[in-house]
C-alpha cells in the first residue's frame, strides 16, 4: 500500500492573530501597541505572499497575447537565483573576542541557541521580503534566548531615533502548534510584543483566547533587532525585497517569452502543409486525419480526365524559435544587470567560454550588494549578542566590560567563493607576509574548520614535544 504524503512545507500566509488585543492582562497603553502591530502585520501579508509566489515558481501571466491548443506549465527561475545567488554569499563564521577575554558564556549562547546558523538559515527569507529580526529574551531557568524570525512571523515599527537595527516596537510570533482546538492547524500559542522596557508575553489559551503577562526590563530600547537589505535610509527602515517591481516584471516577460517559444516549436516541429484542389472524397478524408496525411512520406492525388493532377500540395517554412532565444537572452541581460547575478547563473550559457578575470569581474557586482549587507548586519549581531550578555548576567548593555564591547561578528569574504581562491589569497599574502600561512586565520581560509584546526594543533604540539626532547636528549647515546 502507498504511503501518503505526510510531509509538506508549511506555508504561513495570514497568521490569525484574532482576539489578541483582547487579551486579559493587557493595560491601555500595551492594548494599544499590540493593535498597532497586529494592523501593520495585517498590512504586509498580501505583498509577502506575492514574493513567496514569484520566488516558488508558482506565478501565472494572465495575458500571453495569443491563444493556442498547447498546455501551458510554464515558470520562471529568476526570482529565487536573485536571492540565492546573494544568500550564498554571505556567511556568519564567527564571533571573535579580544586577547584575554573569557569566552566561555558567549560561547554558551552562541551554542545552546545556535546564533550563527540560525542567521544564516535565515538569509533567504530576509532577502526575500527585505528584512529579518532576532529577539532576545529569557527562559525560565534565566538563560538568555536569541531566535531569529522572518517577516512570515514579526513586524516592527521603526526607531523614533532612526537608528539601524533598532525598532520602537516590536511583535514576533515565539511559538506555533497543534492543539486540540486548533481544528488540525499550526497556530500562534506564544507572541512577544518587544516594548521599551517591557516583553509582553501574549498566550493563546483557547481559539481567540489570549492571556497577557507583564516581563519588565531594565533595557529601554525593545530587545527585537532588525537586519534590512538595501535600506535606503529612514523612510525605509526595514529595506527592500530582492525581488523588486522590476524583477517580477521582467520574471513575467520571460514566463511570456518561453510560452511563445513553445508554441513556435509546436508549430515548428509539425510542417504545415496546404492542400488545394481536393476533390470532396479527399478533402472528407483530409479533415477526417490531418496528423496522417501531415506525417505519411507519400502523398497521393487524383488527376483529371486529361491526365493532369488536380490537387496541388504545398508547404509552408515553420517559424524558427531565433528571435524568442535572443528576446530571452535580452531579458536575462536587463535582470542580471538589475540583480548582479551573472547571465551563466539564470541559464544563459554564452558563445565563448569565459576566462577565469571574465568570470570574476561577472560577479563583482553581487559581492560588492554582498559587503554592504555584511557590514550592517555586523553592527546588528553585535548589538544583539550585547542584548544576550546583558540577560545572560542580569545586568544591561551599557554596564557590559569593555571585553564585551568588543565581540566583532567575522563573516567569509564574497569575493573568495571557493576553497582554490581562498588558497590562492592565503599563498598571494603569505608571500609579502611571511609566517601568515601558519596562523590559525589562513588554516581557515583554506578550509580547516575548528575540529580540524584543534587536531592539527595538537598534532603540531607533540611534533614540537618531540623534537625538543631529542634535542636535550638526543645527545646522551653516545
Amino acid at each position: 500500500m502507498e504511503q501518503p504524503d505526510t510531509f509538506r512545507p508549511m506555508r504561513m500566509g495570514m497568521v490569525d492573530l484574532s482576539g489578541i488585543t483582547n487579551a486579559s492582562g493587557l493595560s491601555g497603553e500595551t492594548r494599544a501597541w499590540a493593535q498597532h502591530l497586529v494592523d501593520e502585520y495585517g498590512r504586509h501579508v498580501a505583498h509577502n505572499t506575492d514574493l513567496r509566489r514569484y520566488y516558488d515558481g508558482k506565478v501565472k501571466v494572465s495575458d500571453y497575447g495569443s491563444k493556442a491548443d498547447v498546455p501551458n506549465d510554464q515558470t520562471c527561475h529568476w526570482p529565487a537565483k536573485a536571492v540565492d545567488a546573494l544568500a550564498d554569499r554571505i556567511t556568519l563564521e564567527r564571533f571573535n573576542a579580544p586577547d584575554g577575554y573569557d569566552r566561555a558564556t558567549l560561547d554558551g549562547i552562541l551554542d545552546r541557541n545556535n546564533v550563527i546558523g540560525g542567521y544564516n538559515r535565515h538569509l533567504v527569507p530576509k532577502l526575500l521580503y527585505g528584512c529579518m529580526a532576532a529577539t532576545v529574551t529569557r527562559n525560565q531557568p534565566g538563560d538568555a534566548v536569541v531566535r531569529f524570525h522572518s517577516a512570515e512571523t514579526f513586524t516592527a515599527i521603526p526607531s523614533p531615533d532612526g537608528k539601524d537595527g533598532v525598532v520602537g516596537a516590536g511583535l514576533a510570533i515565539a511559538r506555533q502548534e497543534l492543539t486540540p482546538w486548533s481544528a488540525g492547524r499550526m497556530v500562534p500559542t506564544i507572541v512577544n510584543l518587544h516594548l521599551p522596557g517591557n516583553v509582553v508575553q501574549l498566550r493563546q489559551v483557547a481559539a481567540g483566547e489570549w492571556k497577557a503577562d507583564d516581563g519588565f526590563t531594565p533595557e529601554q530600547e525593545p530587545s527585537l533587532y532588525v537586519f534590512v537589505h538595501d535600506g535606503t535610509g529612514t523612510l525605509n527602515a526595514f529595506g527592500r525585497t530582492r525581488i523588486t517591481q522590476f524583477v517580477r516584471t521582467l520574471t513575467d516577460d520571460a514566463i511570456r517569452c518561453m510560452w511563445h517559444m513553445q508554441i513556435s516549436g509546436a508549430y515548428y516541429s509539425v510542417p504545415k502543409l496546404a492542400m488545394l484542389n481536393l476533390l470532396p472524397e479527399q478533402y472528407e478524408a483530409v479533415v477526417n486525419d490531418k496528423l496522417k496525411y501531415q506525417m505519411d512520406r507519400v502523398l497521393a492525388t487524383e488527376v483529371d480526365e486529361s491526365g493532369e493532377s488536380r490537387t496541388d500540395i504545398q508547404q509552408f517554412s515553420g517559424n524558427s524559435p531565433q528571435p524568442f532565444v535572443d528576446e530571452l537572452r535580452a531579458l536575462a541581460a536587463q535582470f542580471s544587470g538589475a540583480t548582479g547575478v551573472p547571465l551563466n547563473s539564470l541559464g544563459i550559457v554564452q558563445d565563448n567560454p569565459s576566462s577565469a578575470e571574465a568570470i570574476g569581474a561577472a560577479r563583482e557586482d553581487i559581492c560588492l550588494i554582498a559587503n554592504r549587507d555584511i557590514e550592517q548586519d555586523k553592527r546588528t549581531l553585535e548589538r544583539v549578542i550585547r542584548a544576550a550578555l546583558a540577560v545572560q548576567g542580569n545586568t544591561t548593555t551599557d554596564r557590559l566590560d569593555e571585553g564585551a564591547l568588543g565581540i566583532r561578528a567575522k563573516f567569509a569574504k564574497p569575493m573568495l567563493f571557493s576553497d582554490a581562491a581562498r588558497a590562492d589569497w592565503v599563498t598571494k599574502v603569505e608571500s609579502v607576509r611571511p609566517g601568515f600561512g601558519k596562523t590559525d586565520v589562513a588554516a581557515r581560509m583554506v578550509g580547516i574548520d575548528d575540529a580540524d584546526l584543534d587536531s592539527v594543533k595538537s598534532d603540531e604540539t607533540r611534533e614540537a614535544s618531540a623534537a625538543m626532547a631529542q634535542a636535550i636528549f638526543g645527545g646522551n647515546n653516545e
